[in-house]
Protein backbone atom coordinates (compact mmCIF):
# COMPACT_ATOMS: atom_id res chain seq x y z
CA UNK A 1 0.00 0.00 0.00
CA UNK A 2 2.65 2.55 0.92
CA UNK A 3 4.19 1.68 -2.67
CA UNK A 4 1.42 4.36 -4.00
CA UNK A 5 2.07 7.82 -3.63
CA UNK A 6 -1.34 8.83 -2.61
CA UNK A 7 -0.86 6.90 0.57
CA UNK A 8 2.92 7.68 1.43
CA UNK A 9 1.62 11.26 1.14
CA UNK A 10 -0.79 11.02 2.89
CA UNK A 11 1.11 8.83 6.16
CA UNK A 12 3.80 12.07 5.62
CA UNK A 13 0.96 14.79 6.14
CA UNK A 14 -0.35 12.37 8.89
CA UNK A 15 3.09 12.70 11.01
CA UNK A 16 3.89 16.11 10.41
CA UNK A 17 -0.03 17.29 11.20
CA UNK A 18 0.16 14.98 13.94
CA UNK A 19 3.09 16.61 15.56
CA UNK A 20 2.05 20.01 15.07
CA UNK A 21 -1.49 19.23 16.86
CA UNK A 22 0.87 17.31 19.55
CA UNK A 23 2.34 20.15 20.14
CA UNK A 24 -0.72 22.48 19.87
CA UNK A 25 -2.12 20.21 22.64
CA UNK A 26 0.79 19.84 24.73
CA UNK A 27 0.84 23.98 25.11
CA UNK A 28 -2.75 23.73 25.42
CA UNK A 29 -2.28 20.90 28.36
CA UNK A 30 0.06 23.25 30.20
CA UNK A 31 -2.25 26.74 29.77
CA UNK A 32 -4.90 24.23 31.26
CA UNK A 33 -2.91 22.99 33.93
CA UNK A 34 -1.70 26.24 34.88
CA UNK A 35 -4.92 27.65 34.68
CA UNK A 36 -6.44 24.87 37.00
CA UNK A 37 -3.30 25.36 39.53
CA UNK A 38 -3.97 29.43 39.52
CA UNK A 39 -8.01 28.67 40.10
CA UNK A 40 -7.33 26.53 42.50
CA UNK A 41 -5.13 28.77 44.62
CA UNK A 42 -7.72 31.62 44.01
CA UNK A 43 -10.32 29.29 45.64
CA UNK A 44 -7.79 28.80 48.87
CA UNK A 45 -7.32 32.60 48.99
CA UNK A 46 -10.94 33.06 49.02
CA UNK A 47 -11.25 30.84 51.83
CA UNK A 48 -8.20 31.71 53.81
CA UNK A 49 -9.76 35.74 53.34
CA UNK A 50 -12.90 34.34 54.43
CA UNK A 51 -11.56 32.94 57.81
CA UNK A 52 -9.88 36.39 58.14
CA UNK A 53 -12.58 38.33 57.94
CA UNK A 54 -14.90 36.28 60.30
CA UNK A 55 -11.79 36.39 62.47
CA UNK A 56 -12.02 40.31 62.04
CA UNK A 57 -15.94 40.22 62.80
CA UNK A 58 -15.75 38.51 66.14
CA UNK A 59 -12.95 40.25 67.88
CA UNK A 60 -14.20 43.11 66.55
CA UNK A 61 -17.99 42.41 67.98
CA UNK A 62 -15.85 41.70 71.58
CA UNK A 63 -16.45 37.70 71.26
CA UNK A 64 -13.25 36.67 71.65
CA UNK A 65 -13.72 33.66 73.49
CA UNK A 66 -15.80 32.37 70.21
CA UNK A 67 -12.43 32.26 68.50
CA UNK A 68 -11.08 29.25 70.28
CA UNK A 69 -14.20 27.19 69.01
CA UNK A 70 -14.19 29.00 65.28
CA UNK A 71 -10.77 27.47 65.06
CA UNK A 72 -11.98 24.36 66.30
CA UNK A 73 -14.46 23.90 63.61
CA UNK A 74 -11.94 24.94 61.25
CA UNK A 75 -10.35 21.80 61.48
CA UNK A 76 -13.09 19.97 60.51
CA UNK A 77 -13.73 21.45 57.18
CA UNK A 78 -14.24 18.63 54.91
CA UNK A 79 -11.45 18.39 52.09
CA UNK A 80 -8.96 20.17 54.08
CA UNK A 81 -6.16 18.18 55.39
CA UNK A 82 -4.97 20.95 58.36
CA UNK A 83 -6.99 24.26 58.66
CA UNK A 84 -6.04 26.24 61.19
CA UNK A 85 -4.73 29.94 62.35
CA UNK A 86 -1.30 30.07 63.77
CA UNK A 87 0.50 32.52 65.44
CA UNK A 88 3.36 34.53 63.72
CA UNK A 89 5.74 31.92 65.74
CA UNK A 90 3.95 28.92 64.07
CA UNK A 91 2.05 28.01 67.55
CA UNK A 92 -1.54 27.46 66.74
CA UNK A 93 -3.47 30.05 67.83
CA UNK A 94 -6.62 30.46 70.67
CA UNK A 95 -5.57 26.74 72.18
CA UNK A 96 -3.61 27.97 75.23
CA UNK A 97 -3.80 31.19 77.72
CA UNK A 98 -0.44 33.11 76.29
CA UNK A 99 -1.75 35.50 74.04
CA UNK A 100 -5.26 36.09 76.84
CA UNK A 101 -2.79 36.47 79.47
CA UNK A 102 -1.02 39.34 77.64
CA UNK A 103 -4.15 41.23 76.62
CA UNK A 104 -5.64 41.03 80.21
CA UNK A 105 -2.31 42.92 81.66
CA UNK A 106 -2.67 45.50 78.97
CA UNK A 107 -5.64 46.02 79.51
CA UNK A 108 -5.10 46.12 83.46
CA UNK A 109 -8.20 44.24 84.08
CA UNK A 110 -9.52 40.46 83.36
CA UNK A 111 -11.59 41.43 80.28
CA UNK A 112 -11.56 37.82 78.71
CA UNK A 113 -11.87 34.51 80.68
CA UNK A 114 -8.58 32.19 81.55
CA UNK A 115 -9.33 28.69 80.41
CA UNK A 116 -8.50 25.99 82.50
CA UNK A 117 -4.53 25.10 82.28
CA UNK A 118 -3.73 23.69 79.08
CA UNK A 119 0.10 22.78 77.54
CA UNK A 120 1.43 25.36 75.28
CA UNK A 121 1.24 23.72 71.45
CA UNK A 122 4.23 23.48 69.97
CA UNK A 123 4.68 25.18 66.32
CA UNK A 124 3.90 23.70 63.20
CA UNK A 125 6.67 22.27 60.85
CA UNK A 126 6.58 24.72 58.16
CA UNK A 127 7.37 27.41 60.75
CA UNK A 128 11.19 26.88 60.16
CA UNK A 129 10.47 27.08 56.44
CA UNK A 130 11.75 30.68 54.15
CA UNK A 131 8.04 30.66 52.89
CA UNK A 132 6.64 30.99 56.34
CA UNK A 133 8.70 34.23 57.72
CA UNK A 134 8.16 35.43 54.24
CA UNK A 135 4.12 35.57 55.10
CA UNK A 136 5.28 36.66 58.66
CA UNK A 137 7.44 39.40 57.14
CA UNK A 138 3.75 40.86 55.74
CA UNK A 139 4.23 39.63 51.61
CA UNK A 140 1.68 37.86 50.16
CA UNK A 141 0.01 34.83 50.97
CA UNK A 142 2.38 31.78 49.10
CA UNK A 143 1.33 28.04 48.25
CA UNK A 144 3.01 24.98 48.94
CA UNK A 145 3.63 21.40 47.31
CA UNK A 146 4.38 18.93 49.99
CA UNK A 147 4.42 15.27 49.63
CA UNK A 148 3.23 12.34 51.96
CA UNK A 149 4.97 9.11 52.58
CA UNK A 150 2.26 7.39 50.44
CA UNK A 151 3.06 9.82 47.42
CA UNK A 152 -0.14 11.81 47.44
CA UNK A 153 0.72 15.51 46.79
CA UNK A 154 -0.47 18.42 48.84
CA UNK A 155 -1.10 21.72 48.78
CA UNK A 156 -0.36 24.44 51.69
CA UNK A 157 -1.28 27.30 51.65
CA UNK A 158 -0.18 30.28 53.72
CA UNK A 159 -2.16 33.83 53.80
CA UNK A 160 -1.21 36.31 56.05
CA UNK A 161 -3.38 37.93 58.60
CA UNK A 162 -2.62 41.54 58.80
CA UNK A 163 -3.44 44.22 61.95
CA UNK A 164 -6.66 45.98 62.16
CA UNK A 165 -6.70 49.67 63.66
CA UNK A 166 -8.73 48.19 66.20
CA UNK A 167 -5.95 45.47 67.49
CA UNK A 168 -4.46 48.36 69.02
CA UNK A 169 -6.22 48.47 72.15
CA UNK A 170 -5.21 44.77 72.76
CA UNK A 171 -1.97 44.40 70.81
CA UNK A 172 0.48 46.82 71.25
CA UNK A 173 3.44 45.47 69.90
CA UNK A 174 3.93 46.98 66.33
CA UNK A 175 3.56 43.73 64.58
CA UNK A 176 1.87 44.14 60.78
CA UNK A 177 0.78 40.69 60.43
CA UNK A 178 -0.67 39.14 63.72
CA UNK A 179 -1.18 35.38 62.36
CA UNK A 180 -1.04 33.32 59.36
CA UNK A 181 -4.30 31.16 58.53
CA UNK A 182 -3.31 27.67 57.43
CA UNK A 183 -4.87 25.40 54.71
CA UNK A 184 -3.64 22.23 53.69
CA UNK A 185 -5.26 20.38 50.48
CA UNK A 186 -4.84 17.67 48.53
CA UNK A 187 -4.61 17.70 45.10
CA UNK A 188 -6.53 14.66 44.18
CA UNK A 189 -9.07 16.95 42.86
CA UNK A 190 -6.53 18.97 40.97
CA UNK A 191 -4.88 16.09 39.38
CA UNK A 192 -8.43 15.00 38.70
CA UNK A 193 -9.37 18.22 36.75
CA UNK A 194 -5.58 18.26 35.17
CA UNK A 195 -6.74 14.70 33.92
CA UNK A 196 -9.99 15.65 32.45
CA UNK A 197 -8.27 18.29 30.59
CA UNK A 198 -5.34 15.74 29.08
CA UNK A 199 -8.73 13.33 28.12
CA UNK A 200 -10.18 16.35 27.03
CA UNK A 201 -7.28 17.34 24.67
CA UNK A 202 -6.46 13.67 23.43
CA UNK A 203 -9.92 13.29 22.51
CA UNK A 204 -9.81 17.21 20.72
CA UNK A 205 -6.87 15.97 19.23
CA UNK A 206 -8.13 12.41 17.83
CA UNK A 207 -11.09 14.10 16.45
CA UNK A 208 -9.07 17.50 14.97
CA UNK A 209 -7.00 15.02 13.55
CA UNK A 210 -9.41 12.48 12.18
CA UNK A 211 -10.80 15.66 10.78
CA UNK A 212 -8.10 17.13 8.81
CA UNK A 213 -6.59 14.15 7.23
CA UNK A 214 -10.54 13.32 6.07
CA UNK A 215 -10.76 16.83 4.29
CA UNK A 216 -6.78 16.51 3.45
CA UNK A 217 -7.41 13.56 1.64
CA UNK A 218 -10.32 14.31 -0.02
CA UNK A 219 -8.98 17.80 -0.72
CA UNK A 220 -5.34 15.97 -2.33
CA UNK A 221 -7.33 12.85 -3.58
CA UNK A 222 -10.19 15.17 -5.97
CA UNK A 223 -7.19 18.37 -6.92
CA UNK A 224 -3.85 16.18 -7.02
CA UNK A 225 -3.70 12.38 -6.56
CA UNK A 226 -6.97 11.76 -9.05
CA UNK A 227 -5.40 13.41 -12.14
CA UNK A 228 -1.87 12.20 -11.30
CA UNK A 229 -3.78 8.66 -11.15
CA UNK A 230 -5.26 9.05 -14.20
CA UNK A 231 -1.68 10.20 -15.79
CA UNK A 232 -0.32 6.91 -14.33
CA UNK A 233 -3.09 4.85 -15.75
CA UNK A 234 -2.97 6.45 -19.64
CA UNK A 235 1.08 5.68 -19.20
CA UNK A 236 0.27 2.11 -18.38
CA UNK A 237 -2.23 2.09 -21.35
CA UNK A 238 0.61 3.65 -23.24
CA UNK A 239 3.28 1.17 -22.48
CA UNK A 240 1.09 -1.87 -23.25
CA UNK A 241 0.71 -0.38 -26.91
CA UNK A 242 -2.71 1.75 -26.73
CA UNK A 243 -0.96 4.76 -28.49
CA UNK A 244 -5.03 6.01 -28.94
CA UNK A 245 -5.05 6.48 -24.84
CA UNK A 246 -4.96 10.06 -24.06
CA UNK A 247 -5.74 12.50 -20.57
CA UNK A 248 -8.75 14.65 -20.68
CA UNK A 249 -7.79 18.06 -19.40
CA UNK A 250 -9.80 19.71 -17.09
CA UNK A 251 -7.51 23.01 -15.70
CA UNK A 252 -4.81 25.30 -16.35
CA UNK A 253 -2.53 24.65 -13.74
CA UNK A 254 0.45 22.09 -13.43
CA UNK A 255 -1.55 19.07 -13.78
CA UNK A 256 -3.21 20.33 -16.72
CA UNK A 257 -0.25 21.11 -18.04
CA UNK A 258 1.15 17.85 -17.43
CA UNK A 259 -1.77 16.15 -19.06
CA UNK A 260 -1.03 18.35 -22.00
CA UNK A 261 2.58 17.84 -22.12
CA UNK A 262 1.88 13.59 -21.80
CA UNK A 263 -0.64 14.42 -24.74
CA UNK A 264 2.03 15.87 -27.20
CA UNK A 265 4.43 13.01 -25.67
CA UNK A 266 1.70 10.39 -26.86
CA UNK A 267 1.44 11.19 -30.15
CA UNK A 268 4.87 12.39 -30.96
CA UNK A 269 5.79 9.00 -29.57
CA UNK A 270 3.29 7.14 -31.48
CA UNK A 271 4.66 8.59 -34.47
CA UNK A 272 8.26 7.63 -34.05
CA UNK A 273 6.79 3.92 -32.73
CA UNK A 274 5.08 3.47 -35.83
CA UNK A 275 8.12 4.73 -37.94
CA UNK A 276 10.43 2.59 -36.36
CA UNK A 277 7.81 -0.36 -37.37
CA UNK A 278 8.01 0.21 -40.73
CA UNK A 279 12.38 0.77 -40.67
CA UNK A 280 12.02 -2.45 -38.12
CA UNK A 281 9.95 -4.43 -41.17
CA UNK A 282 11.94 -3.24 -44.01
CA UNK A 283 14.86 -4.23 -42.23
CA UNK A 284 13.06 -7.58 -41.61
CA UNK A 285 12.13 -8.18 -45.20
CA UNK A 286 16.02 -6.94 -46.53
CA UNK A 287 17.17 -9.65 -43.40
CA UNK A 288 14.88 -12.34 -44.31
CA UNK A 289 15.17 -12.29 -48.06
CA UNK A 290 18.80 -11.47 -48.34
CA UNK A 291 21.08 -13.83 -49.82
CA UNK A 292 23.99 -12.54 -47.73
CA UNK A 293 24.39 -14.26 -44.53
CA UNK A 294 23.71 -12.17 -41.13
CA UNK A 295 25.01 -13.23 -37.49
CA UNK A 296 24.80 -10.11 -34.82
CA UNK A 297 25.73 -10.07 -31.12
CA UNK A 298 24.88 -8.09 -27.86
CA UNK A 299 27.54 -6.61 -25.87
CA UNK A 300 27.94 -9.33 -24.53
CA UNK A 301 29.47 -11.31 -26.98
CA UNK A 302 26.06 -13.58 -27.12
CA UNK A 303 24.66 -14.02 -30.60
CA UNK A 304 21.09 -12.54 -30.71
CA UNK A 305 20.17 -12.23 -34.52
CA UNK A 306 20.50 -14.93 -37.63
CA UNK A 307 18.77 -14.41 -40.56
CA UNK A 308 17.63 -17.47 -42.29
CA UNK A 309 20.68 -17.17 -45.65
CA UNK A 310 23.21 -17.63 -42.68
CA UNK A 311 21.81 -20.70 -41.34
CA UNK A 312 21.66 -22.05 -45.39
CA UNK A 313 25.39 -21.15 -46.19
CA UNK A 314 26.43 -22.28 -42.83
CA UNK A 315 24.47 -25.25 -43.01
CA UNK A 316 23.86 -25.29 -39.52
CA UNK A 317 20.78 -23.94 -37.34
CA UNK A 318 19.81 -20.94 -35.12
CA UNK A 319 20.58 -22.79 -32.31
CA UNK A 320 23.85 -24.38 -33.23
CA UNK A 321 25.17 -20.96 -33.98
CA UNK A 322 24.39 -19.41 -30.66
CA UNK A 323 26.09 -22.45 -28.94
CA UNK A 324 28.75 -22.60 -30.69
CA UNK A 325 29.68 -18.81 -30.45
CA UNK A 326 29.83 -15.81 -32.40
CA UNK A 327 33.48 -16.79 -33.61
CA UNK A 328 33.01 -20.16 -34.24
CA UNK A 329 30.47 -19.43 -37.06
CA UNK A 330 33.27 -20.40 -39.71
CA UNK A 331 35.05 -22.92 -37.53
CA UNK A 332 38.28 -20.79 -37.47
CA UNK A 333 37.60 -18.56 -34.06
CA UNK A 334 41.12 -16.94 -34.92
CA UNK A 335 40.23 -15.66 -38.21
CA UNK A 336 36.98 -14.21 -36.95
CA UNK A 337 38.87 -12.66 -34.13
CA UNK A 338 41.74 -10.78 -36.07
CA UNK A 339 38.68 -10.11 -38.40
CA UNK A 340 36.78 -7.98 -35.01
CA UNK A 341 39.97 -6.24 -34.24
CA UNK A 342 41.05 -5.20 -37.51
CA UNK A 343 44.23 -7.03 -38.28
CA UNK A 344 42.44 -8.09 -41.60
CA UNK A 345 40.20 -6.19 -44.20
CA UNK A 346 36.91 -8.43 -44.38
CA UNK A 347 36.96 -7.55 -47.71
CA UNK A 348 39.94 -9.65 -48.58
CA UNK A 349 38.62 -12.67 -46.37
CA UNK A 350 37.68 -15.63 -48.45
CA UNK A 351 37.15 -18.91 -46.80
CA UNK A 352 36.45 -22.71 -48.43
CA UNK A 353 34.24 -23.87 -46.12
CA UNK A 354 32.57 -27.21 -46.33
CA UNK A 355 33.44 -27.18 -49.98
CA UNK A 356 31.88 -23.73 -50.82
CA UNK A 357 33.80 -20.52 -50.74
CA UNK A 358 32.52 -18.17 -48.72
CA UNK A 359 33.37 -14.31 -48.46
CA UNK A 360 33.36 -13.39 -44.90
CA UNK A 361 33.36 -9.90 -43.09
CA UNK A 362 33.22 -9.21 -39.58
CA UNK A 363 33.42 -5.97 -37.21
CA UNK A 364 32.84 -4.04 -33.80
CA UNK A 365 29.48 -1.97 -33.55
CA UNK A 366 30.32 1.11 -31.50
CA UNK A 367 28.56 3.96 -30.48
CA UNK A 368 29.46 7.23 -30.71
CA UNK A 369 32.37 7.22 -27.34
CA UNK A 370 33.65 3.85 -28.47
CA UNK A 371 32.14 1.61 -26.48
CA UNK A 372 31.17 -1.59 -27.95
CA UNK A 373 27.46 -2.47 -28.34
CA UNK A 374 28.03 -6.11 -30.47
CA UNK A 375 29.70 -7.49 -32.95
CA UNK A 376 28.36 -8.36 -36.56
CA UNK A 377 29.69 -10.77 -39.42
CA UNK A 378 28.51 -10.48 -42.95
CA UNK A 379 28.69 -13.87 -44.95
CA UNK A 380 28.33 -14.46 -48.74
CA UNK A 381 28.43 -17.32 -50.73
CA UNK A 382 30.30 -16.51 -53.51
CA UNK A 383 31.49 -20.28 -54.96
CA UNK A 384 29.64 -19.91 -57.93
CA UNK A 385 30.68 -16.55 -58.38
CA UNK A 386 33.99 -18.10 -57.88
CA UNK A 387 33.60 -20.68 -60.44
CA UNK A 388 32.38 -17.83 -62.74
CA UNK A 389 35.73 -15.76 -62.02
CA UNK A 390 37.67 -18.64 -62.40
CA UNK A 391 36.04 -19.73 -65.96
CA UNK A 392 36.51 -15.77 -66.86
CA UNK A 393 39.96 -15.91 -66.05
CA UNK A 394 40.49 -18.74 -68.03
CA UNK A 395 38.68 -17.42 -71.09
CA UNK A 396 40.93 -13.75 -70.70
CA UNK A 397 43.96 -16.31 -70.80
CA UNK A 398 42.86 -19.15 -73.03
CA UNK A 399 42.13 -19.75 -76.67
CA UNK A 400 38.63 -20.75 -77.07
CA UNK A 401 39.32 -22.91 -79.92
CA UNK A 402 42.61 -24.98 -78.41
CA UNK A 403 42.81 -24.74 -74.67
CA UNK A 404 46.13 -23.08 -74.99
CA UNK A 405 47.42 -19.79 -73.93
CA UNK A 406 45.90 -16.75 -76.47
CA UNK A 407 48.19 -14.80 -77.57
CA UNK A 408 47.78 -11.60 -75.38
CA UNK A 409 48.48 -14.22 -72.59
CA UNK A 410 51.00 -16.06 -74.15
CA UNK A 411 53.38 -12.75 -74.44
CA UNK A 412 52.90 -11.80 -71.25
CA UNK A 413 54.11 -14.83 -69.74
CA UNK A 414 56.81 -15.14 -72.76
CA UNK A 415 57.70 -11.37 -71.27
CA UNK A 416 58.26 -12.42 -67.52
CA UNK A 417 59.96 -15.69 -68.65
CA UNK A 418 62.14 -13.75 -70.64
CA UNK A 419 63.19 -11.28 -67.71
CA UNK A 420 63.43 -14.33 -65.11
CA UNK A 421 65.65 -15.67 -67.27
CA UNK A 422 67.61 -13.07 -68.32
CA UNK A 423 67.62 -11.59 -64.10
CA UNK A 424 69.02 -15.49 -63.96
CA UNK A 425 71.75 -15.72 -66.31
CA UNK A 426 69.98 -19.04 -67.89
CA UNK A 427 69.19 -19.26 -70.90
CA UNK A 428 65.49 -19.33 -72.95
CA UNK A 429 64.59 -20.86 -76.20
CA UNK A 430 61.19 -19.91 -77.92
CA UNK A 431 59.71 -22.19 -80.80
CA UNK A 432 57.29 -20.77 -83.37
CA UNK A 433 55.72 -23.56 -85.51
CA UNK A 434 52.74 -24.00 -87.38
CA UNK A 435 50.23 -26.54 -89.76
CA UNK A 436 52.03 -26.94 -93.22
CA UNK A 437 49.68 -26.43 -96.01
CA UNK A 438 47.23 -25.40 -93.50
CA UNK A 439 44.93 -23.58 -96.02
CA UNK A 440 44.44 -27.28 -98.10
CA UNK A 441 43.06 -28.53 -94.51
CA UNK A 442 40.08 -26.04 -95.11
CA UNK A 443 39.62 -25.82 -98.82
CA UNK A 444 39.04 -29.83 -99.16
CA UNK A 445 37.49 -31.09 -96.01
CA UNK A 446 36.33 -27.41 -94.72
CA UNK A 447 37.02 -25.22 -92.11
CA UNK A 448 35.63 -27.62 -89.18
CA UNK A 449 37.96 -30.06 -90.41
CA UNK A 450 40.96 -27.61 -90.17
CA UNK A 451 39.11 -26.82 -86.45
CA UNK A 452 39.79 -30.40 -85.65
CA UNK A 453 43.09 -30.68 -86.73
CA UNK A 454 44.12 -27.12 -84.82
CA UNK A 455 42.77 -29.26 -81.62
CA UNK A 456 45.13 -32.62 -82.48
CA UNK A 457 48.32 -30.38 -83.06
CA UNK A 458 47.25 -28.44 -79.44
CA UNK A 459 46.82 -31.41 -77.79
CA UNK A 460 49.72 -33.52 -79.35
CA UNK A 461 52.01 -30.71 -78.19
CA UNK A 462 50.91 -30.31 -74.55
CA UNK A 463 51.46 -33.99 -74.49
CA UNK A 464 55.07 -33.83 -75.90
CA UNK A 465 56.33 -30.17 -73.76
CA UNK A 466 57.10 -30.37 -70.79
CA UNK A 467 54.70 -28.98 -68.25
CA UNK A 468 56.53 -25.65 -67.32
CA UNK A 469 56.79 -24.56 -70.50
CA UNK A 470 54.78 -22.20 -71.81
CA UNK A 471 52.66 -23.08 -74.80
CA UNK A 472 50.09 -21.06 -76.77
CA UNK A 473 48.09 -20.19 -80.08
CA UNK A 474 49.81 -17.31 -81.81
CA UNK A 475 47.05 -16.96 -84.41
CA UNK A 476 45.68 -18.76 -87.65
CA UNK A 477 47.18 -22.17 -87.64
CA UNK A 478 50.80 -20.70 -85.71
CA UNK A 479 51.82 -21.58 -82.35
CA UNK A 480 54.51 -20.32 -79.95
CA UNK A 481 56.24 -22.61 -77.26
CA UNK A 482 58.71 -20.98 -74.26
CA UNK A 483 61.20 -23.16 -73.10
CA UNK A 484 62.94 -21.69 -70.00
CA UNK A 485 66.48 -22.74 -69.75
CA UNK A 486 67.13 -23.97 -72.63
CA UNK A 487 69.88 -23.42 -75.35
CA UNK A 488 69.78 -24.87 -79.01
CA UNK A 489 71.37 -27.91 -78.16
CA UNK A 490 68.98 -28.60 -75.83
CA UNK A 491 65.69 -26.91 -77.61
CA UNK A 492 66.88 -28.49 -80.98
CA UNK A 493 66.25 -32.44 -79.85
CA UNK A 494 62.43 -31.32 -78.39
CA UNK A 495 61.53 -29.45 -80.95
CA UNK A 496 62.67 -32.26 -83.31
CA UNK A 497 60.92 -34.52 -80.98
CA UNK A 498 57.55 -32.54 -81.31
CA UNK A 499 57.80 -32.33 -85.03
CA UNK A 500 58.00 -35.97 -85.29
CA UNK A 501 55.07 -36.27 -82.89
CA UNK A 502 52.90 -34.36 -84.98
CA UNK A 503 53.86 -36.30 -88.33
CA UNK A 504 52.68 -39.43 -86.19
CA UNK A 505 49.49 -37.54 -85.83
CA UNK A 506 46.26 -38.38 -87.98
CA UNK A 507 42.96 -36.34 -87.78
CA UNK A 508 40.14 -38.41 -89.28
CA UNK A 509 42.36 -39.99 -92.15
CA UNK A 510 44.59 -36.41 -92.25
CA UNK A 511 48.02 -37.10 -91.98
CA UNK A 512 49.43 -33.55 -90.61
CA UNK A 513 53.26 -32.26 -90.28
CA UNK A 514 54.84 -28.58 -89.09
CA UNK A 515 57.58 -26.82 -89.73
CA UNK A 516 59.36 -25.12 -86.66
CA UNK A 517 61.65 -22.16 -86.42
CA UNK A 518 64.06 -21.66 -82.83
CA UNK A 519 65.72 -18.93 -81.15
CA UNK A 520 67.86 -19.12 -78.06
CA UNK A 521 69.05 -16.41 -76.42
CA UNK A 522 72.81 -17.82 -76.08
CA UNK A 523 72.93 -17.72 -80.22
CA UNK A 524 70.34 -14.70 -80.77
CA UNK A 525 71.46 -11.38 -79.41
CA UNK A 526 67.80 -10.22 -78.56
CA UNK A 527 67.18 -7.09 -76.45
CA UNK A 528 63.53 -7.75 -76.00
CA UNK A 529 60.77 -10.86 -76.31
CA UNK A 530 60.07 -9.45 -79.50
CA UNK A 531 63.15 -9.82 -81.34
CA UNK A 532 63.85 -13.38 -80.12
CA UNK A 533 60.42 -14.12 -81.28
CA UNK A 534 60.98 -12.13 -85.13
CA UNK A 535 64.06 -14.06 -85.38
CA UNK A 536 62.67 -17.72 -84.65
CA UNK A 537 59.62 -16.81 -87.14
CA UNK A 538 62.88 -16.04 -89.46
CA UNK A 539 63.77 -19.18 -88.58
CA UNK A 540 60.67 -20.85 -89.60
CA UNK A 541 60.01 -19.15 -92.78
CA UNK A 542 63.59 -20.39 -93.52
CA UNK A 543 62.07 -23.98 -92.53
CA UNK A 544 59.36 -24.00 -95.33
CA UNK A 545 61.35 -22.53 -97.63
CA UNK A 546 63.46 -25.72 -97.47
CA UNK A 547 60.73 -27.84 -98.47
CA UNK A 548 58.43 -27.55 -95.03
CA UNK A 549 58.42 -30.22 -92.24
CA UNK A 550 61.76 -29.62 -90.82
CA UNK A 551 63.47 -27.65 -87.83
CA UNK A 552 65.38 -24.38 -88.88
CA UNK A 553 67.71 -22.33 -85.96
CA UNK A 554 68.22 -18.99 -86.01
CA UNK A 555 71.75 -17.92 -85.60
CA UNK A 556 70.99 -13.88 -85.45
CA UNK A 557 68.19 -11.40 -84.83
Amino acid sequence: MLRRLRFRLLVAMSAVVLIGLLATALIYLRQAEAAILAEHQRALHKVTDAVGSSLESIMEGGHAEVAAEFTRRLAGVEGASRFLIVRTDGTPAFQDNATIGRVNARLGYTAFAVHEDRPAPAPIPEAARDEFAAVVAGREAVNITTVQGDGERFSLFLDPIFARPMCVECHDDGQAVRGVVVLETSFRAVERDMSEARVQALFGLAIAMAVTMLLTGYLLGHMLFRPIEGVTRAMRRVATGDWDHGIAVDSKDEIGQMASSFNLMRVRLKANYLSLLAEQDKLTTILLTSREGVVVTDREGGVVLVNPAAEEILGKSTAEIRDEGFERIIDQPGMIHSLLIGEQEASRIRVLYRGRMLAVGASMICEGDGSVIGSAALIRDIDEEHRLREQLSSMARTDELTGLFNRRHLDQRFAEEFDRMRVCGRPLAVLIFDVDHFKRFNDEHGHEAGDRVLRGVSRRSRETLRCYDVLGRYGGEEFVAVLPGLHSGDATPVADRLRRDIELLEVEGLRVTISIGIACTESVAAESPAELLAAADAALYQAKAAGRNRIEIALSA
